[in-house]
């Protein structure tokens, strides 16, 4: 009954981390071959809606093809908003609109499928203020429930972190079986310390954790850290679950349990078990991280040491069984001491949660996310073509993206985003210009800039002539590239980067140096730091051995980040990029 035309699928699920999720794709019978969709949670405006369609991979089927007209996209975006408005106002758990026919003008959908809900989207949850999480960061007092007389176990080393470096509050061991550890007086119960405790780190068995936690709430203690493990991951849901019911009744809040726990670069308050001989501390700094996993935390932790990113604060939430994401993120958005965000998910406890906070914020202040678990289906025996469709990390990431965060694809791609959002201003535009005094690592971070969707600046006529008439005549410049080649001084890199940055078709600069020419001298240090005050972004690389790598940390110490390939600086502008473009600074298409 319909003339023929190109066929879409529009489908919506109820995602059990994200809630009422709309999908657009190329439809028909090649629905499951080409798996070629895009997601969004309902509702969605009608610029969301029209990304979405242009979003598909096969987006030039749009534009006409073999004689075919282009297709009405703002009348598949309709339908999308509709559906949507469907969706929100009722309690749809399934919906498959496949295939939507499209023509140049006009689109309908000629076979429909809708599975309705009983159960409707409300979920109750125990709201807490963002200044409840306070007292994980700035306690003046803490009690280290479980702590050891014994070097090397986790009590004793929780406690050292806490009461023999930079922490200035009161620190209370606590253990029946012990009269003083680490010089301090040791008392057999929490409720045995005289003065007013904030905050508890606990390191016991689980079996003894609900009785602590009710000892805590008699003594009015506001906050737990939880490191110990064996709780929900060992099969002890049960210990877990009383633990937060007792919590709730004393209004505590609790991070972990099965984690390892917090740090505040500022207050220097430290529930590591690592021992400073094995893990550095970051410096105070703009930056806080979330993170599921310990170990990845442990690794973010010392790569910003080594190379010079502040921590605002740090947290480990490993079962979150009571604080999670959304919570943390809210508090860090309203929190004066960060200005960027990283986080490392692997599940979540409220995707919507996390996404609604992130909105909030995003704006302002930098976003960077990682979500492990990318090839788990999020349905595996799905009734509806949607539901087969909706793999769980391709749901989260469009919802991430949604939600104004920066997604990023492994940790090193996830710090590394981190390290240029702290260090650098936000570009004005797309666009780089590479200087160099070898052009092989160029012609890499080219392919990147594609693949990243990133352009080389066109060059004025002026920028030209400036650059021709002062490099030296060895200096070649091309449309993608000014390549000082191997005579290059610091001196030339100076001339080079100060033309460049006054040019407004340069939106970063990406300086790219082979230290192991010996005719580039160590001024080009001085050089970046009078570059730097030009306030034009700047992301440099550098790759080699012990002589270029302390070149890379003198000129990290100025707050200029230099990565070790190509790809991975093109991928540091592009998340510049990315939050110049979320934060209105620049529209990207």
């Amino acid at each position: 009954m319909e003339p023929p035309g190109t066929e879409f699928i529009v489908g919506a699920i109820q995602d059990p981390q994200f809630g009422k999720t709309l999908m657009f794709g190329l439809g028909g019978i090649f629905v499951e071959a080409l798996r070629d969709v895009t997601f969004r949670l309902a509702p969605v405006t009608f610029e969301q809606a029209l990304s979405m369609v242009n979003g598909i991979r096969s987006v030039r089927i749009l534009n006409g093809y073999r004689g075919l007209p282009p297709i009405d996209r703002n009348a598949i975006a309709d339908i999308l908003c509709a559906t949507s408005r469907l969706i929100t106002e009722n309690n749809v758990s399934e919906l498959d609109f496949n295939p939507l026919i499209a023509h140049e003008h006009g689109a309908v959908v000629v076979d429909a499928r809708l599975v309705l809900s009983d159960q409707s989207e409300i979920k109750t949850t125990t709201s807490y203020p963002a200044s409840s999480l306070t007292s994980f960061f700035k306690a003046k007092s803490v009690a280290v429930i479980g702590a050891s007389e014994t070097p090397g176990k986790i009590g004793h080393e929780i406690l050292r972190s806490i009461s023999q470096y930079d922490y200035h509050g009161k620190v209370y061991p606590i253990n029946p079986g012990s009269k003083t550890v680490l010089g301090l007086k040791c008392y057999p119960s929490i409720t045995d310390v005289p003065e007013k405790i904030d905050l508890a780190v606990l390191t016991t068995p689980p079996k003894f954790v609900p009785m602590i936690a009710e000892q805590c709430g008699l003594k009015g203690v506001k906050a737990l850290v939880i490191v110990s493990g064996g709780f929900k991951e060992a099969g002890n849901e049960d210990i877990e679950n009383d633990t937060v019911s007792i919590a709730r009744k004393f209004g505590i809040r609790i991070i972990g349990p099965n984690c390892i726990g917090v740090f505040d670069g500022h207050s220097r308050l430290d529930t590591f078990f690592q021992s400073h001989e094995r893990m550095l501390r970051p410096n105070g700094g703009r930056v806080a991280f979330i993170t599921q996993s310990g170990t990845f935390g442990a690794t973010i932790l010392e790569w910003a040491a080594e190379q010079g990113v502040g921590i605002s604060k740090f947290v480990s939430y490993g079962n979150r069984c009571d604080v999670d994401e959304g919570e943390l993120l809210d508090f860090f958005g309203q929190d004066d001491e960060t200005s960027t965000i990283g986080i490392y998910a692997e599940g979540l406890g409220d995707g919507r949660k996390l996404c609604d906070a992130a909105r909030k914020i995003a704006s302002r202040k930098p976003i960077v996310i990682l979500k492990a678990g990318k090839t788990e289906l999020g349905s595996k025996a799905a009734k509806s073509h949607t539901g087969w469709l909706a793999g769980s990390y391709e749901i989260a990431k469009a919802a991430f993206e949604q939600a104004g965060m920066i997604t990023s694809e492994n940790v090193t791609q996830l710090f590394d985003a981190i390290h240029a959002l702290t260090s650098q201003p936000l570009p004005t535009g797309s666009n780089v210009a590479m200087v160099t005094n070898g052009a092989g690592p160029c012609v890499m971070a080219a392919d990147q800039l594609v693949r990243n969707k990133m352009g080389i600046a066109k060059l004025s006529s002026s920028t030209v002539a400036e650059l021709t008439s002062i490099l030296p005549s060895y200096s070649l410049l091309s449309e993608t590239t000014v390549d000082l080649t191997g005579s290059a001084t610091s001196h030339d890199y100076e001339s080079a980067l100060n033309i460049l940055a006054r040019d407004p078709a340069v939106s970063i600069m990406m300086p790219f140096f082979v230290f192991q020419d010996t005719l580039l001298d160590e001024g080009i240090v001085d050089v970046l730091y009078r570059v730097k005050e030009l306030r034009k972004p700047m992301i440099c690389c550098a790759a080699g051995g012990a002589y270029t790598r302390s070149m890379s940390r003198r000129i990290e110490a100025l707050g200029i980040p230099v990565y070790e390939t190509a790809e991975r600086a093109v991928d540091a502008g592009h998340a510049l990029i990315t939050q110049a473009s979320i934060s209105g600074a620049i529209s990207v298409g």
